[in-house]
């Protein structure tokens, strides 16, 4: 046995050198050098926050700090070397017991083919320092090819860089997918950040923008999408083709009752014909049999319901109440999604959301 563990550590170590003699030898470019996806503001306090800066003051100190999570955006670029990599630094180095750390604070690429976006490899963060670096994708063929880097859900990100062999070209991508033109806004809860996916683009947002091909901005903030009036100037600042709403989970009726109808005004005001959809919560696992929470729950349709009846002579405006995912086989804690549970939660939004995107 201890000459097995021996050996296993021997080859893990051979394994972790020459990747670093990999990385080495490659070329490093700024992410920001080329397409960022999913960044809705410009006026950012640092490059890859989510809110503008003027939101900070007054903003609850929690709120502010996911913002400066980097969940929902990618680099998008093209390049024809026959490997790629990735340097990123995060900014808390971010641990959670219910996800992995890939999701948290790793890195997904994917690469753009004649079926779409197909997943390549994913960046794994290192365990002892803020900066990391993976090689993603070795002895390819070289033909120049399209690509997407998703950044962490649950960290924020100071730098990323993108190694490409010494001597390979990279260029801003030529394909506008993800259409930048067609866009979605989602505001929502810890689910809509992306917990708990394994990797960066498994959260519903990112694959609802693959397969439908539109730009997402994702504004999901865990334990936060209290219908904060602050955010809703701050997204209606944006001009998407849809608004995506799913508060419901982080608000109490009581919070739903003061405050949705006008968080949705505000939004409504400074885009007329503006699409919005609000959503009720989903059906969580436990509510099957767990009374309490299914009372909770139902009060907070009842209220989400008034708020619908306030837009019902508003012809853009549209509810659609919670569903059940995979026969409750769908999180992680009774709450939180896996891959599987985002996956079906993705093909049920994809239904409502193509009746306001056209191809």
């Amino acid at each position: 046995m201890k000459r097995l563990i021996i050996t296993l550590v021997a080859i893990v170590v051979a394994t972790l050198q020459v990747a670093a003699a990999k990385i080495d030898s490659m070329e490093f470019h700024s992410a920001r050098d080329y397409r960022i996806v999913g960044k809705g503001f410009t006026d950012t306090e640092s490059f890859y926050d989510r809110l503008p800066a003027s939101v900070k003051e007054g903003c609850r100190e929690e709120l502010w700090t996911l913002s400066t999570n980097s969940a929902g955006m990618a680099v998008r670029f093209r390049t024809n070397s026959k490997s790629i990599a990735a340097k990123w630094t995060v900014r808390q180095q971010m641990n959670m017991g219910h996800m992995t750390t890939i999701g948290i604070r790793g890195i997904d690429l994917y690469r753009l083919t004649d079926k779409g976006w197909q997943h390549v490899n994913s960046g794994r963060p290192s365990t002892k320092s803020k900066e990391n670096s993976s090689v993603l994708i070795e002895h390819m063929n070289g033909e120049m090819a399209e690509y997407m880097l998703y950044l962490p859900l649950y960290d924020g990100v100071s730098d990323v860089q993108i190694g490409i062999d010494s001597g390979a070209d990279i260029a801003q991508p030529i394909d506008p997918s993800p259409r930048a033109d067609r866009s979605v806004v989602f505001y929502g809860t810890s689910i809509t950040q992306g917990g708990c996916a394994n990797r960066p683009g498994m959260c519903y947002s990112s694959i609802l923008s693959r397969d439908m091909d539109f730009e997402a901005f994702n504004l999901g903030f865990s334990g936060n999408a209290r219908c904060d009036l602050y955010i809703a100037e701050a997204l209606a600042r944006l001009n998407p083709t849809v608004y995506f709403l799913d508060f419901v989970p982080n608000c109490t009726a009581e919070i739903i009752a003061e405050k949705a109808v006008a968080f949705i005004e505000i939004l409504r005001k400074a885009h007329p014909t503006t699409p919005i959809i609000m959503l009720d919560s989903y059906k969580f696992p436990p509510s099957q049999f767990n009374l309490d929470q299914r009372s909770l729950l139902e009060g907070k349709t009842v209220e989400m319901k008034k708020v619908a009846e306030h837009f019902k002579r508003d012809k853009n405006f549209y509810f659609y109440e919670g569903a059940s995912y995979n026969d409750g086989e769908c999180s992680v804690d009774g709450a939180h999604l896996t891959d599987l549970g985002f996956k079906a939660m993705a093909d049920h939004y994809q239904k409502l959301l193509k009746k306001h995107i056209r191809k």
